[in-house]
């Protein structure tokens, strides 16, 4: 139990270095960006208004290339044969992104039976003379903080997410991490 502890205290760590250089490299490029505009002769604060538009325009471009990343809302610390521990996974309201109880397993997770979800039938009924029915989950219980879709950022929602600062760590880093300490 000490070394998992260690090894979580080390990926803490080593999480809050990289935020702190992701920043560092991100002023330094502001700066440089309004070093240019005012050697053309455009005033400091002309030059922070252009770099801070060039700025969330790359975000927002990065962002829409890559796949929404869902990051955990609330942490219960993971106890045998119980699902509902670990983290709590909130897809949001865009219900085209909540994932039946097979995908949440596929990323790893439970689907959490408990919070919203949406159920809908097949118009025709089967062979049996019962009709299919499909279930998404909302919300789901993951031994990771964050997952991964295979769905890109809607533009108003990349741009609330570069505005607001809050562009989402690729959840890949941590997985790999977490199943080697197990």
């Amino acid at each position: 139990m000490n070394q998992r502890l260690a090894c979580l205290l080390h990926l803490a760590t080593a999480l809050a270095a990289s935020t702190v250089a992701t920043a560092r490299a991100e002023e330094d490029s502001l700066a440089a960006c309004i070093g240019r505009y005012t050697a053309l002769g455009l005033s400091a604060d002309l030059a922070y208004g252009e770099c801070k538009k060039n700025t969330l325009s790359e975000c927002v471009k990065n962002l829409m290339a890559g796949k929404y990343v869902a990051s955990s809302i609330k942490h219960i610390p993971t106890e045998k044969n119980n699902k509902e521990s670990g983290y709590l996974i909130d897809l949001g309201n865009t219900e085209s992104r909540w994932l039946e109880g097979a995908q949440w397993a596929e990323k790893g997770c439970y689907a959490n039976t408990t919070g919203p979800y949406k159920r809908e039938e097949t118009p025709k009924k089967g062979v049996f003379g019962k009709r299919k029915s499909y279930q998404w989950f909302r919300q789901g219980w993951c031994f990771n903080s964050s997952i991964e879709l295979e769905q890109p950022y809607a533009l108003e929602e990349a741009k609330l997410r570069c505005e607001l600062g809050a562009t989402p760590e690729k959840p890949k880093q941590a997985n790999e991490f977490i199943i080697k300490i197990e």
